[in-house]
């Protein structure tokens, strides 16, 4: 299946804590050109997002604040993970979602902040977003 967990490069000091979330290596090694950059928000225990896949788009999500679970389906296998992520570590953690792999997301605290990066631009004519039912 088409995804991988990895760990962000955390730079703490006195101030607090410098994530690095992407780079241009990190680009380059998952093949994946600058899409954009958008902050995705939970307001409320039980919201869903998602719930679709891509077939030309790569995601990656990094949760800033809040609990998560993430369910994720090959759409061709049928192969499925789901996983529950919890903010507040020392260990900030990257979910990266390739083409073809249905995702949703959904928040187990009162709110939540994730911070997501797409490999293509959102085009309303062209969406490349398929509804695809997990949570």
């Amino acid at each position: 299946m088409d995804f991988s967990i990895d760990q962000c490069q955390n730079y703490r000091d006195q101030r607090g804590n410098l994530i690095q979330f992407i780079s241009e290596q990190f680009l380059a090694e998952h093949q994946l050109g600058f899409g954009q950059i958008y902050l995705l928000t939970f307001e409320g225990k039980n919201v869903i997002r998602g719930n679709h896949y891509h077939l030309h788009s790569s995601e990656v999500f990094c949760l800033v604040q809040g609990e998560i679970e993430i369910a994720l389906e090959d759409i061709d296998t049928k192969e499925r993970y789901t996983r529950v992520f919890s903010s507040g570590s020392e260990t900030v953690l990257r979910i990266t979602i390739g083409p073809k792999i249905a995702h949703a997301i959904k928040s187990l605290s009162e709110s939540a902040i994730l911070v997501s990066y797409a490999s293509k631009m959102y085009d309303p004519i062209n969406e490349d977003k398929y509804t695809y039912k997990l949570l």
